[in-house]
């Protein structure tokens, strides 16, 4: 579920740092907040934190912001090849952060059906809004040379040129081409809702006006904020991809039985969990993350035992009969909800990320009732964070921990990720007849008595 509005923030002072914003009319308060997140992305914040900024907009302008900062953050690449034809080199030193204007302002001439006049009287005012007085006459004429030629300049521009080369080549060398081509144009564009209902699903997707997937999500269009959303005051639903919604649902019957669910937050596993009627031990390591799930579980009426650890240490307190592991990962499955992923990870954290989930999953194993289930899940499609993983992990514990094989029935809608030893490989470009889903990839394992 999304987390509680930030206050906005206080208007800048007079401005005696001439690159200070200033203060400006709704339009332009807009782009302002939508260029500071730029900014904070640009300096390794996440998107969702980065937005906060714009946590005092009204819904419209909020809106507006996050489609411009997505859109930006998305189409990167292109962007920067066009602006590379029409400038001779970025803004540098004391104006580098200029550079987030000008890509702003290709956002809404190339992606976004802004009017040419409107892109470029835009820009020039926001330039000038940032403090970037001298650069106005710049920002004027190469927005006036693309609203003539920057429909050209982006044919010859590719889908491609929008993510890191080495993710590219991975997804390539394991899922060919065509598949990735795929997954880089879904990519692109902005996802639908989804929502997983506490009950009544059937009954949720008519009033919500959505498609039912699996009997577990509601799938709806929706470029507004959901918390406006008949249901969500009263705790009826969540935001959860249809995807994400999967792993908790292959546990089988959970009435009355505990399961620990590790690296919980923001809580929508959870929650799944608790519907069920299973008794969760929810773990993560960060307090403010689990303040957010207390805060969205609070939200829907439900309780958990909510427990600050890092997973690789905890210990619950007798063997249990469950476990979920939503390992942190790269998040390479989530471009559409996460674009800010394309700018943060590297090819080298791989193996620090893959180096956690062994471990994660090795000491869950550990806690097992002889015959209890694991679920290990990453919202990544990495090769080396899935299939891997465990791989490593079963062949070390040597017969101890086994592949549980997901049946098709279970799979549902997802049947064709199944992969041949029953796990799932989820990959965005496979699912396009319902919109597309997050990319996953889930292994259902079981404790195998010596």
């Amino acid at each position: 579920a999304p987390d509680e509005p930030a206050p906005e923030p206080a208007p800048a002072p007079p401005r005696p740092d001439k690159r200070k914003p200033q203060a400006a009319g709704t339009g332009l308060k807009s782009r302002l907040a939508a260029y500071e997140i730029l900014k904070l992305v640009a300096s390794g914040r996440y998107l969702d934190e980065a937005m906060r900024k714009a946590s005092g907009l009204e819904p419209r302008d909020r809106a507006f912001a996050r489609m411009l900062v997505t859109t930006c953050l998305r189409r990167g690449g292109q962007i920067d090849a066009v602006l590379g034809v029409a400038m001779s080199k970025p803004p540098a030193g004391r104006a580098r952060d200029a550079i987030h204007v000008m890509r702003m302002g290709v956002a809404q001439l190339l992606f976004m059906d802004t009017g040419a006049h409107a892109a470029v009287d835009s820009t020039v005012s926001l330039m000038r809004a940032a403090g970037f007085e001298r650069m106005t006459g710049l920002a004027n004429a190469v927005m006036r040379r693309l609203s003539r030629e920057g429909a050209a300049l982006l044919e010859d521009t590719d889908v491609g040129q929008n993510c890191p080369g080495w993710m590219l080549e991975s997804w390539k060398a394991h899922w060919g081409e065509e598949r990735t081509a795929a997954t880089m144009e879904l990519a692109m564009t902005p996802p639908p809702l989804d929502i997983t209902p506490r009950a009544d699903t059937a009954g949720w997707a008519q009033r919500l006006d959505g498609q039912l997937i699996d009997g577990r999500t509601v799938r709806r269009g929706f470029d507004g904020d959901p918390t406006a959303l008949d249901g969500f005051s009263d705790g009826a639903w969540w935001v959860q991809d249809a995807a994400a919604a999967l792993p908790a649902a292959l546990f089988g019957d959970l009435k009355g039985r505990h399961v620990v669910d590790l690296c919980a937050a923001p809580g929508g596993k959870t929650a799944q969990l608790i519907a069920a009627g299973a008794d969760v031990t929810a773990v993560d390591n960060s307090k403010p993350r689990l303040d957010i799930l207390k805060r969205n579980l609070d939200r829907l009426g439900m309780t958990a035992d909510l427990v600050r650890a890092d997973g690789r240490t905890f210990r619950p307190r007798k063997a249990v009969d469950a476990v979920l592991i939503d390992a942190p990962c790269s998040a390479t499955g989530t471009l559409r909800r996460r674009p800010d992923v394309l700018h943060h990870r590297a090819v080298a954290d791989l193996a620090g990320l893959a180096a956690i989930q062994r471990e994660l999953l090795a000491r869950a194993a550990s806690w097992l009732s002889p015959g209890g289930r694991l679920i290990y899940a990453t919202c990544s499609l990495q090769h080396e964070e899935g299939e891997a993983v465990v791989a490593d992990v079963t062949g070390a514990m040597k017969g101890k921990l086994a592949i549980d094989p997901v049946s098709t029935a279970e799979a549902g809608s997802f049947a064709p990720a199944l992969t041949g030893d029953g796990c799932l490989r989820i990959l965005p470009s496979d699912f396009t007849d319902i919109g597309g889903v997050d990319g996953f990839f889930i292994a259902r394992l079981q404790s195998v008595s010596p």
